[in-house]
Protein backbone atom coordinates (compact mmCIF):
# COMPACT_ATOMS: atom_id res chain seq x y z
CA UNK A 1 0.00 0.00 0.00
CA UNK A 2 2.77 2.28 1.22
CA UNK A 3 4.71 1.99 -2.75
CA UNK A 4 1.06 2.32 -3.96
CA UNK A 5 0.83 5.87 -2.82
CA UNK A 6 4.40 6.91 -3.15
CA UNK A 7 4.10 5.78 -6.86
CA UNK A 8 0.67 7.61 -6.99
CA UNK A 9 2.13 10.93 -5.36
CA UNK A 10 5.30 10.77 -7.95
CA UNK A 11 3.20 10.83 -10.75
CA UNK A 12 0.81 13.05 -9.56
CA UNK A 13 3.98 15.47 -9.12
CA UNK A 14 5.22 14.93 -12.73
CA UNK A 15 1.59 15.70 -13.81
CA UNK A 16 1.70 19.08 -11.63
CA UNK A 17 5.07 19.83 -12.52
CA UNK A 18 4.39 19.44 -16.64
CA UNK A 19 2.71 22.25 -16.89
CA UNK A 20 5.48 24.50 -16.27
CA UNK A 21 6.85 23.80 -19.45
CA UNK A 22 3.42 23.32 -21.66
CA UNK A 23 4.03 26.59 -23.62
CA UNK A 24 7.58 25.29 -24.18
CA UNK A 25 8.99 28.80 -23.57
CA UNK A 26 12.38 27.78 -23.97
CA UNK A 27 13.95 25.29 -25.85
CA UNK A 28 14.53 22.75 -22.58
CA UNK A 29 15.83 18.85 -22.93
CA UNK A 30 13.39 16.81 -21.03
CA UNK A 31 14.09 16.06 -17.30
CA UNK A 32 15.83 18.23 -14.74
CA UNK A 33 19.49 19.49 -14.59
CA UNK A 34 21.38 19.96 -11.62
CA UNK A 35 20.38 23.14 -11.17
CA UNK A 36 16.47 21.78 -10.20
CA UNK A 37 15.00 23.22 -14.05
CA UNK A 38 15.29 21.43 -17.49
CA UNK A 39 18.34 22.27 -18.57
CA UNK A 40 18.71 24.68 -22.18
CA UNK A 41 21.48 25.51 -24.51
CA UNK A 42 22.13 21.97 -24.33
CA UNK A 43 24.62 22.39 -21.83
CA UNK A 44 26.53 24.36 -23.82
CA UNK A 45 28.06 27.99 -22.13
CA UNK A 46 26.67 30.46 -23.93
CA UNK A 47 28.67 32.94 -22.60
CA UNK A 48 31.67 31.11 -24.32
CA UNK A 49 29.69 31.10 -27.43
CA UNK A 50 29.24 34.33 -27.54
CA UNK A 51 31.82 35.76 -26.52
CA UNK A 52 34.31 33.37 -28.15
CA UNK A 53 32.41 31.98 -30.82
CA UNK A 54 32.96 28.70 -29.38
CA UNK A 55 30.72 26.36 -28.21
CA UNK A 56 31.98 24.67 -24.93
CA UNK A 57 30.23 22.57 -23.01
CA UNK A 58 29.32 23.92 -19.51
CA UNK A 59 28.93 22.30 -16.20
CA UNK A 60 26.77 21.51 -13.59
CA UNK A 61 29.16 23.26 -10.88
CA UNK A 62 28.26 26.74 -12.82
CA UNK A 63 25.00 27.06 -13.37
CA UNK A 64 22.31 29.69 -13.29
CA UNK A 65 18.56 29.65 -13.89
CA UNK A 66 16.71 31.81 -16.11
CA UNK A 67 13.00 31.62 -16.47
CA UNK A 68 12.47 28.46 -15.18
CA UNK A 69 15.60 27.05 -17.16
CA UNK A 70 19.33 26.15 -16.20
CA UNK A 71 22.09 27.36 -18.22
CA UNK A 72 25.74 25.50 -17.51
CA UNK A 73 28.86 27.45 -18.08
CA UNK A 74 32.58 26.30 -17.83
CA UNK A 75 33.97 28.82 -15.35
CA UNK A 76 32.35 30.77 -12.69
CA UNK A 77 33.67 34.12 -14.68
CA UNK A 78 31.28 33.35 -17.16
CA UNK A 79 28.79 32.36 -15.20
CA UNK A 80 28.96 35.36 -13.40
CA UNK A 81 28.89 37.27 -16.67
CA UNK A 82 25.75 35.80 -17.66
CA UNK A 83 24.08 36.33 -14.40
CA UNK A 84 25.13 40.23 -14.38
CA UNK A 85 23.75 40.60 -17.87
CA UNK A 86 21.56 37.18 -19.35
CA UNK A 87 19.77 39.01 -22.04
CA UNK A 88 23.01 39.90 -23.58
CA UNK A 89 23.58 35.71 -23.75
CA UNK A 90 20.83 34.02 -24.02
CA UNK A 91 19.43 32.99 -27.80
CA UNK A 92 16.75 34.87 -29.49
CA UNK A 93 13.24 32.92 -29.82
CA UNK A 94 13.95 30.81 -26.67
CA UNK A 95 16.73 28.87 -27.57
CA UNK A 96 14.13 27.30 -30.32
CA UNK A 97 15.71 27.16 -34.32
CA UNK A 98 15.44 31.06 -35.25
CA UNK A 99 14.60 29.68 -39.03
CA UNK A 100 11.96 27.59 -37.77
CA UNK A 101 10.38 30.38 -35.98
CA UNK A 102 10.37 32.30 -38.83
CA UNK A 103 8.25 29.90 -40.59
CA UNK A 104 6.12 29.16 -37.34
CA UNK A 105 7.68 26.56 -35.60
CA UNK A 106 9.36 25.47 -32.96
CA UNK A 107 12.48 22.95 -33.75
CA UNK A 108 15.64 22.12 -31.77
CA UNK A 109 18.08 25.04 -31.44
CA UNK A 110 21.34 23.29 -31.57
CA UNK A 111 24.53 25.09 -30.21
CA UNK A 112 26.95 24.03 -32.39
CA UNK A 113 24.86 25.61 -35.21
CA UNK A 114 24.53 29.29 -34.53
CA UNK A 115 25.13 32.81 -35.93
CA UNK A 116 26.29 35.54 -33.75
CA UNK A 117 24.65 38.63 -35.92
CA UNK A 118 24.39 42.49 -34.48
CA UNK A 119 25.50 41.02 -30.94
CA UNK A 120 22.21 38.69 -31.05
CA UNK A 121 23.06 34.60 -30.57
CA UNK A 122 20.78 32.67 -33.31
CA UNK A 123 20.49 28.66 -33.06
CA UNK A 124 19.59 26.60 -35.62
CA UNK A 125 18.22 22.73 -35.93
CA UNK A 126 21.34 21.98 -38.39
CA UNK A 127 23.25 23.56 -40.97
CA UNK A 128 20.19 23.80 -43.53
CA UNK A 129 18.57 25.93 -41.71
CA UNK A 130 21.50 27.87 -40.66
CA UNK A 131 21.92 27.94 -44.27
CA UNK A 132 18.66 28.98 -45.74
CA UNK A 133 18.57 31.79 -42.55
CA UNK A 134 22.11 32.91 -43.88
CA UNK A 135 20.47 33.58 -47.16
CA UNK A 136 18.37 36.77 -45.68
CA UNK A 137 19.43 37.75 -42.26
CA UNK A 138 17.54 40.96 -41.63
CA UNK A 139 14.76 39.62 -43.61
CA UNK A 140 14.51 36.44 -41.74
CA UNK A 141 15.41 37.25 -38.21
CA UNK A 142 12.35 40.23 -38.30
CA UNK A 143 10.28 37.37 -39.65
CA UNK A 144 11.35 35.42 -36.86
CA UNK A 145 10.73 38.24 -34.54
CA UNK A 146 6.99 38.65 -35.79
CA UNK A 147 6.32 35.29 -35.59
CA UNK A 148 7.50 34.58 -31.99
CA UNK A 149 5.51 37.03 -30.61
CA UNK A 150 2.55 35.00 -31.89
CA UNK A 151 4.22 31.26 -31.21
CA UNK A 152 6.43 31.65 -28.00
CA UNK A 153 3.10 31.00 -25.66
CA UNK A 154 1.83 28.03 -27.95
CA UNK A 155 3.06 24.27 -27.07
CA UNK A 156 5.60 22.82 -29.63
CA UNK A 157 2.83 20.39 -30.47
CA UNK A 158 0.20 22.91 -31.42
CA UNK A 159 1.88 24.11 -34.34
Amino acid sequence: MKTLLTTALISLSAALAAPAFAADEVNVSNGISAGGAPLAAHGVDLVALLDSRNPVEGVANYSATVDGASYYFASEENKTAFEANPAKYLPQHGGFCSYGVSVGKKFDGDPDQYLVHDGKLFLFLNAATRAAFLEDVAGTAKTADTQWGQIKHTAVGEL
